[in-house]
């Protein structure tokens, strides 16, 4: 019946707005190239470019840099203020983006695990169990590791590759002139103890953009590796302790050796048409290598995987090479396959397992005891038992296959042969051919009967990817909802295991509603708006108009009123708005982008007056090569026009928006790239901006967030941790104790009714830390908040003479405002009464109890109905 009412209401609503669709806006379509609207790419080309703009590809250094002076704490103010460090609120039982995976040798339950921005982890339980993972530190900003091999001698040795590369810099064909990448790279790591210590081994610290892609040893002496990387095929000979460049193509992607004669090496190049890109072999150790040309193709836009069966008296290769970049573009793959160790080939199927994830995920293995028995990847599982002739799907991925709710950690995540889809890695173990580990965009899955079933590993493999726009609720400190990389968005609901539900690929920004925790927001790319009355349970759309004509960013901002929830403010070029709660939308700015021109700039982060909702401002940026440098704009009538205030801010992609919850006028704005301040803020709307980046690492600033009842309390969040400000920006503190080495703050979100700060990290979750600042003795009431129970921020604020309070409660009962000062003393009692439910107002003049006039200063006012109890901060200023 609900579902009923919500299609008899939004009928007319949906035929208004394609009528003003069709009659107001025409039927243009923007300049952009139409492969970027896939989630993978769209996705690393966001990363990459807004940390590479205005340049088109990144510095060579910054990254690592910045973490030597961060860590050191160069120039950065210790405070006094004492809070607990951050602890983990998961998700523990949904994984993120992972690239490698690889078995101890000698004892197989331990296995290691690359994540794409997360980190290394290790299980020793064969990745079974509710907490089956430990993030293993380095000591180093590790994010991305893409390669892990264990000495077959000395399994207490262990190399580590980093860095997420598809596209080199500017390798390949337009679409990718700002390299697809997930993250930053620093060459080659070692540990001699089983991951205890680490050390640098190819040191590529001073070179971000690099990437190493594999990493192989001599079966037979490995004191020799291999290395698979950006800048071509790498060979040491010491153990790791120096490294030539034995084959400088770009863009080496795997490695293959042959252990009945070791100076004979396969290796693959290749992607997005890059240079040079094929299937190349050396017979003699690297110092002549020969181009295959024959029995595979001779020209491909994806990459070359490669897998190996090795024994005294055969070696078999085989080769996983994809194509396809967009659906319906360029798709193709080709499984080939060499019987005399690389020197002949012969593609044997061309089923498209990789699809147009050919540049992405894809991967092939061959079984420990039968060169036969293979496994193919790419969207999905693929088994064949007649050397790749014959090849048949095993595996289903998340729209058919996985479940939804809270699933348990180390529990099924779906249908017996569910696997998340986007697979980069296989695995076999080495003794056993029934068992195999799958690294892919959902984490790491196992099968343990060859193919037939498979199990989800990653209980406590907290690595999920979130973006941008992470909410949680002002009435309810176990409630709060995100946006995921290729997992849709997922909901906190007070536990580490948090509930999954399936509405598209990507999720992005979301929200809930002020007054109501039924109202729930979530989107998927190019702002795909959904809403929910339940909660969450389940959501209908409400998506804007113009998704598929209007320019915007892949993961695009909206925001909901907070002093009146039913308006919103979707960002497209043209920013469009809802004044009843997304049933029916208008374009702003009399249907013209914010920025000007026929198709404008991208909105990339917005942000609402708590106090006005007719005040919003918002960052945009070029992308789909639309021109133009970044800018910020305001509203201060409701979209009717937009200012354009960007005045002296850098040309940087922006990070993050926050508006003073107090202050509409007062607003912080971070910024992205390198080379420029990443923090400014200003106290009048805009029309100047003061630079209070001060002594904070020069790194891409993802994140701000004001506390409200401190606001000279400032968080930012960048791609090495956190930091605090207590006195509005002229000092900078680390506050990232307890955190791992280094991650990706990508949003911050503050929980009002326990007073913690949340940060959403992309690729290690969310982790929770106690505010600074603490509400004074004598008024620090925990806030138990009911449903349709409500404290208002008070308006105007700062205030003289007069300012009005709202509140709302949920049933008739006795009902008290109090106002306090600093050192919790009761200064007037405003209301102390029976009130009926419903929403209620009073007015403080700024006087006492005995009607005379306080000083200047900061305020607390406190509202208690029955077990309710809920405090705000505001200022008397004279």
């Amino acid at each position: 019946m609900n579902n009923l009412k919500r299609l008899i209401y939004f009928i007319p609503a949906a035929m208004l707005i394609a009528a003003f669709w069709l009659f107001s806006e025409p039927e243009i379509k923007p300049n952009f190239d139409v492969r970027l609207t896939k989630g993978a790419y769209q996705g690393l080309h966001l990363w990459s470019t807004g940390r590479a703009y205005p340049n088109a590809v990144m510095p060579d250094k910054g990254h690592f840099t910045a973490f030597e002076q961060a860590k050191n704490h160069h120039a950065l103010t210790k405070s006094s203020f004492d809070t607990d460090p951050w602890y983990s609120l998961g998700p523990v039982n949904i994984g993120g983006r992972t690239l490698a995976i690889a078995i101890n040798p000698e004892n197989p339950v331990t296995i290691y695990a690359g994540s794409a921005s997360g980190g290394l982890w290790r299980s020793r339980t064969g990745g079974r169990g509710r907490i089956a993972w430990e993030l293993i530190s380095t000591g180093f900003p590790v994010l991305a590791v893409s390669a892990i091999a264990i000495s077959p001698q000395d399994t207490n040795t262990i190399y580590i590759g980093t860095g997420e590369v598809y596209a080199y810099q500017n390798a390949g064909f337009d679409a990718a002139n700002r390299g697809a990448r997930g993250s930053y790279g620093i060459g080659i790591l070692k540990s001699t103890d089983g991951g205890a210590t680490w050390s640098k081994s190819l040191d590529w610290t001073e070179n971000q953009q690099r990437g190493v892609q594999a990493i192989r040893f001599n079966p037979l002496n490995p004191r020799t590796i291999w290395a698979a990387t950006t800048e071509g095929t790498f060979k040491s000979t010491d153990a790791g302790a120096t490294w030539e460049n034995e084959h400088p193509v770009r863009m080496a992607t795997d490695l293959a050796i042959a252990e009945s004669d070791t100076n004979t090496v396969i290796a693959g190049y290749g992607n997005f048409g890059s240079l040079g890109h094929g299937i190349y072999r050396t017979v003699n150790g690297g110092n002549t290598w020969t181009k295959i040309t024959t029995g595979v193709p001779q020209t491909f836009n994806g990459k070359v995987q490669l897998g190996i069966f090795n024994s005294p008296f055969q070696t078999v290769i085989y080769a996983s090479i994809g194509n396809g970049f967009q659906p319906g573009i360029n798709n193709a793959s080709w499984l080939c396959k060499s019987v005399n160790k690389g020197q002949s080939w012969s593609i044997v199927s061309e089923v498209d397992f990789s699809q147009w994830q050919g540049w992405f995920s894809h991967d092939v293995a061959v079984s420990p005891t039968n060169p036969d028995i293979i496994t193919v990847v790419g969207i999905d599982t693929w088994i064949s038992d007649d050397g790749g002739v014959t090849l048949t799907k095993k595996s289903v991925g998340p729209d058919p296959g996985a479940f939804r709710g809270q699933v348990p950690p180390g529990e099924p995540e779906g249908v017996s042969n569910y696997v998340h889809s986007d697979i980069h890695d296989v695995v076999y173990h080495p003794s056993d051919p029934n068992i195999f580990y799958l690294a892919c965009d959902g984490g790491v899955f196992r099968t343990t009967d060859g193919g037939q079933t498979f199990d989800g590993c990653n209980g406590g493999y907290q690595t999920i990817q979130f973006y941008n726009g992470f909410a949680s609720s002002r009435r309810d400190s176990n409630f709060a909802i995100g946006g995921l990389q290729d997992n849709h968005s997922i909901i906190y609901k007070g536990s580490q295991i948090w509930s999954k539900f399936h509405f598209d690929g990507d999720g992005g920004w979301a929200a809930i509603d002020p007054r109501d925790d039924q109202v729930v927001y979530a989107t998927a790319q190019r702002l795909f708006l959904v809403k929910s009355s339940d909660g969450g349970d389940t959501f209908f759309n409400i998506v804007p108009p113009g998704r598929d004509i209007r320019p915007a960013a892949f993961i695009s901002p909206f925001v909901v009123g907070v002093d009146n929830p039913d308006i919103i403010y979707g960002g497209r070029d043209i920013v469009y708005k809802s004044a009843n709660g997304g049933a029916f939308w208008l374009p702003t700015n009399g249907a013209v982008p914010v920025s000007g021109g026929s198709f404008g700039l991208s909105p990339l982060v917005m942000a609402i007056s708590h106090q006005n909702s007719d005040i919003v401002y918002l960052g945009a940026v070029p992308l789909f090569g639309i021109p133009g440098p970044a800018r910020v704009f305001r509203t201060t009538n409701g979209g009717t026009s937009w200012d354009d205030i960007t005045g002296p801010l850098p040309d940087r992609f922006h990070g993050d928006m926050a508006i003073d919850p107090n202050d509409d006028a007062t607003v912080y704005l971070t910024f992205s790239g390198f080379g420029s301040s990443h923090v400014y803020k200003t106290n009048d709307r805009g029309d100047t901006w003061q630079d209070i980046n001060g002594a904070l690492p020069d790194v891409p600033t993802s994140a701000v967030t004001v506390d409200p009842l401190f606001p000279d309390q400032i968080y930012v969040g960048n791609d090495i941790g956190v930091y605090a400000s207590v006195d509005g920006g002229e000092t900078w503190e680390d506050f990232s104790e307890g955190l791992p080495d280094a991650i990706i703050s990508i949003d911050l979100s503050i929980s009002n009714t326990n007073r913690k700060l949340r940060v959403a990290t992309h690729g290690n979750g969310v982790y929770e830390r106690q505010l600074i600042g603490k509400v004074p003795t004598g008024i620090e009431d925990e806030a138990v908040v009911i449903n349709e129970f409500s404290l208002s921020q008070n308006y105007p604020n700062p205030f003289n003479p007069t300012t009005n309070i709202r509140f709302r409660i949920a049933e008739f009962g006795f009902v008290e405002l109090k106002i306090y000062d600093v050192g919790g003393r009761l200064v007037k009692t405003l209301v102390s009464e029976n009130r009926a439910a419903g929403f209620h107002s009073a007015q403080w003049d700024a006087s006492n109890q005995s009607g005379e006039k306080v000083a200047s200063g900061t305020y607390f006012y406190k509202l208690q109905a029955g077990a309710s109890v809920q405090i705000r901060k505001m200022i008397v200023m004279k």
